[in-house]
C-alpha cells in the first residue's frame, strides 16, 4: 500500500518540482530582463549623445575652417586693414571642400579722425567682388540691417587692453559670422588723438601698456540653403541607419518663438519632439566649451612683438589672438539648439517596448517548455494509461474467451465420455456449444475489426437501407444470445420513417453493439427499446436504443466511447466485455456520416441515439471511406 501511494504522489510530486523550476526561471527571467533595459538604455543614450556631441564638432569644424581662413591681423596698419580679407578668401576658395557655404563678405569700416599714421575716413559698409579681390562700398543690406546698430554701439567702445578677446560671433538669425577688426599697438596711435610725429616720438616706456583699438568689423554672410544641406548632411551621417533616420532631428532658433532651421521629416513639429531624448546647442558658449566641443586641449596665446615703430625692430610682447579661432553665439538671441528624439518616441518607451517584447519571448519560450512538460507528462499518464487498459483488455479478453471455451470444452467431453445420452440433453448440449461459439465468434469480430480499423480506413457502400428491417434483423439475431433471454425489446420505428443512406452490414453491427451492451447493462428491469425517427426536417433520422438499468457514473460517461475502457461499476459487477463495442458503435456511424451520443441517468438507465443522413428516393449508391 505504501508503495501504491508513493508511486501515486509521485506524478504530483513532478508537476509541483517543474511548476516551482519555471516560475524560479520566470523571475529570473524578469530580473534579468529588467537589467538588460537598463544596459540597453545607458548604451542608447550614450550612443545618442556621442552623436550630438559628433554632429556639434562636425557642424562646428565647418564653421571654424571659415572663420580661420578669414581670420585678421591685428598687428595690421589702419590704412589697409581689410586688404588682406580678398587673398584669404580667394585662399579658401581654391582649398574649401565647401565653396558655397560663404554667400557674401563683407568689411565694416568704422569712422576715424585724420592722424599722422591713418587718413580721416567715415564709416562705411565694404563687400567683397570675388572676381577680382577688390571692395566697394555698398549699403546696407536688408539680411544685415539688424545687425548694424549693435555694431556701432561696439566700435564707441574706448580702447582697451589686449587679450584673448576677437572671438567670431555666430548670427544665427542672418547667418553671418561676425568678428571686430582691431588693431593692437603702443601708445603712438589711438583713434581721436594726434600723436608725435614718428621721428621725434620718443620710444614708450616698457611699462606703458598696449591698446586696442577697433577699426571695423569683417561680416561672412553664410548661404542659408547650403547650411540647410550641410545640417541635412550630418542628420544624415550621425541619425540615421540602412532604412533611414532612426532619430527625429530638429535645429531650432534659441529664441522664444523656436524657429525651426532644419528638420528631418518635412512633416516634423517641435511638439512631436518635446521632450527631446537629447539636446544641445550648436554653437559653444564659453571659451572652455568652445575648446572642448573643438576637440582639443586649450591653446596658448601666440607672442605677437610690439612694433617701436615703422620698419623698427619690435621690442617687447604680449598676446595677440589664439591660433584658432573661436566661435560664440550672438548676444542678441540665444544659439540654435539641436533636438533629438527616437521615432518610435521617447528612449523610455523604445527601451520599455523592447523590453515587453523580450519578456514576451522569453515567457512564450518558458510557456512552451511549460506545455510541452505537461505533454509529456499527460503523454506519460496516458501511455501508463493505456498499458492498464491494455493489460486490462488482455485479462477481460483472456476471461471472456476462457469461458465459452471452457464450456464448448466441458460439453464436449460429456458429450465423447458418453454422459450424454437422451435426446433432449444431446439437443441441449448442442445449443449450448452452439450459443457458446457464437459468443466467442462475436468477441474474435469485435477484435479483428477494431484492429482493421486502426490499420487501415474502413470502407462503407452506401446506400438506401430501411430502418425497420435493420432492426428485425438484429433482434433475429441476437435472440438465441443468453443475454436475451427473458427480455423484452420494445420498438416504436415510424411507418413513414425513409431509410437511411448507410452500409446495410455496417449498420447492422453496430445497432447489435448498441442493443447487446443495453442487454448487458439493463439490470433487473430486463427491458430495452428502440425507438427511430426523422429530425432536422427529415433530413435525418435518429434510431435510439434505451434501457432502464444502473446507468453511467457522470466520471465514466465522457470516456465510455474509448476503446479498451471499462467503467468500475461494470468491472465490480464483472459483466463480461472488452470494452470494443460502443468503440466500434461510434466508429461505424461516423464513418457513414451519422454519428451517435449517449446520456445516462444514475438508477434509471442510459440512452444511445443514432443520428444518420436520410437517403433520397433516388440516391445512387455511394462509396465512403472513413
Amino acid at each position: 500500500m505504501a508503495s501504491t501511494a508513493k508511486r501515486a504522489y509521485l506524478p504530483i510530486a513532478l508537476v509541483v518540482a517543474l511548476a516551482a523550476v519555471l516560475a524560479l526561471l520566470a523571475v529570473l527571467q524578469y530580473r534579468w530582463s529588467l537589467e538588460i533595459s537598463r544596459a540597453e538604455r545607458t548604451r542608447i543614450e550614450a550612443s545618442l549623445n556621442t552623436s550630438v556631441h559628433q554632429f556639434r564638432q562636425e557642424f562646428y569644424r565647418e564653421l571654424t575652417l571659415v572663420s580661420t581662413a578669414f581670420h585678421s591681423d591685428p598687428a595690421a596698419e589702419p590704412d589697409d586693414f581689410w586688404s588682406s580679407y580678398a587673398e584669404r578668401y580667394q585662399e579658401w576658395a581654391r582649398t574649401t571642400t565647401r565653396p558655397d557655404l560663404v554667400a557674401n563678405v563683407f568689411v565694416w569700416q568704422a569712422g576715424a579722425p585724420a592722424t599722422p599714421a591713418a587718413r580721416s575716413y567715415a564709416a562705411r559698409l565694404l563687400q567683397l567682388r570675388p572676381a577680382d579681390g577688390e571692395f566697394d562700398p555698398v549699403d546696407w543690406p536688408a539680411s544685415l540691417a539688424g545687425l548694424r546698430a549693435n555694431l556701432e554701439e561696439e566700435a564707441q567702445r574706448p580702447p582697451g587692453p589686449p587679450g584673448p578677446g576677437g572671438a567670431w560671433t555666430l548670427e544665427e538669425r542672418i547667418p553671418a559670422l561676425v568678428r571686430p577688426i582691431f588693431n593692437v599697438s603702443g601708445l603712438r596711435w589711438r583713434r581721436g588723438g594726434a600723436p608725435p610725429r614718428q621721428a621725434e616720438a620718443p620710444a614708450p616706456p616698457r611699462s606703458a601698456p598696449p591698446l586696442r583699438v577697433v577699426l571695423g568689423f569683417a561680416i561672412v554672410e553664410l548661404n542659408r540653403a547650403a547650411m540647410d544641406r550641410l545640417l541635412g548632411e550630418l542628420a544624415q551621417r550621425y541619425f540615421a541607419g540602412p532604412d533611414g533616420f532612426i532619430y527625429n532631428i530638429l535645429v531650432v532658433g534659441g529664441a522664444p518663438d523656436g524657429k525651426i532651421v532644419y528638420r528631418s521629416d518635412p512633416e516634423l513639429t517641435a511638439a512631436a519632439l518635446n521632450p527631446p531624448d537629447a539636446h544641445a546647442a550648436l554653437a559653444p558658449v564659453t571659451p572652455a566649451e568652445n575648446r572642448e566641443i573643438e576637440g582639443a586641449p586649450p591653446r596658448d596665446l601666440p607672442i605677437l612683438r610690439r612694433r617701436g615703430g615703422r620698419g623698427g625692430s619690435g621690442r617687447g610682447a604680449f598676446p595677440a589672438r589664439a591660433r584658432g579661432a573661436f566661435i560664440l553665439p550672438s548676444a542678441a538671441e540665444p544659439p540654435w539648439q539641436l533636438l533629438a528624439r527616437h521615432k518610435g518616441g521617447s528612449l523610455e518607451s523604445v527601451v520599455e517596448a523592447d523590453r515587453r517584447r523580450n519578456l514576451l519571448l522569453s515567457f512564450g519560450v518558458l510557456l512552451l517548455l511549460a506545455v510541452s512538460m505537461g505533454l509529456i507528462i499527460v503523454s506519460t499518464q496516458r501511455a501508463r494509461r493505456l498499458a492498464r487498459l491494455q493489460m486490462e483488455f488482455v485479462a477481460g479478453v483472456s476471461h471472456e474467451l476462457r469461458t465459452p471455451v471452457a464450456v464448448i470444452c466441458s460439453a464436449a467431453d460429456n458429450l465423447a465420455e458418453g454422459f450424454v445420452g437422451t435426446k433432449e440433453q444431446v439437443k441441449e448440449y448442442g445449443a449450448l456449444i452452439r450459443n457458446e461459439g457464437r459468443r466467442l465468434a462475436g468477441m474474435i469480430e469485435q477484435i479483428l475489426r477494431f484492429a482493421a480499423g486502426q490499420s487501415r480506413p474502413a470502407t462503407y457502400d452506401l446506400g438506401p437501407v430501411p430502418v425497420g428491417e435493420a432492426v428485425g434483423r438484429v433482434l433475429a439475431n441476437i435472440a438465441a444470445l443468453p443475454e436475451a433471454e427473458g427480455f423484452t425489446v420494445e420498438r416504436e420505428i415510424d411507418p413513414d420513417l425513409p431509410p437511411v443512406q448507410a452500409d446495410a452490414a455496417a449498420l447492422q453491427h453496430c445497432l447489435e453493439n448498441l442493443i447487446l451492451n443495453a442487454l448487458k447493462y439493463g439490470g433487473e428491469a430486463r427491458w430495452a427499446r428502440v425507438r427511430a425517427g426523422t429530425a432536422d426536417g427529415g433530413s435525418r433520422v435518429r434510431i435510439g436504443v434505451e434501457d432502464r438499468g444502473a446507468g453511467i457514473d457522470p466520471a465514466d460517461l465522457p470516456h465510455i466511447f474509448e476503446p479498451f475502457y471499462r467503467g468500475k461499476a461494470a468491472q465490480s459487477a464483472q459483466i463480461h466485455g472488452a470494452g470494443l463495442g460502443l468503440s466500434l458503435a461510434r466508429d461505424i456511424a461516423e464513418g457513414m456520416g451519422g454519428r451517435l451520443d449517449a446520456a445516462s441517468e444514475p438508477g434509471r438507465g442510459s440512452r444511445f441515439t443514432l443520428e444518420l443522413p436520410a437517403a433520397a428516393h433516388a440516391a445512387a449508391p455511394l462509396r465512403h471511406t472513413a
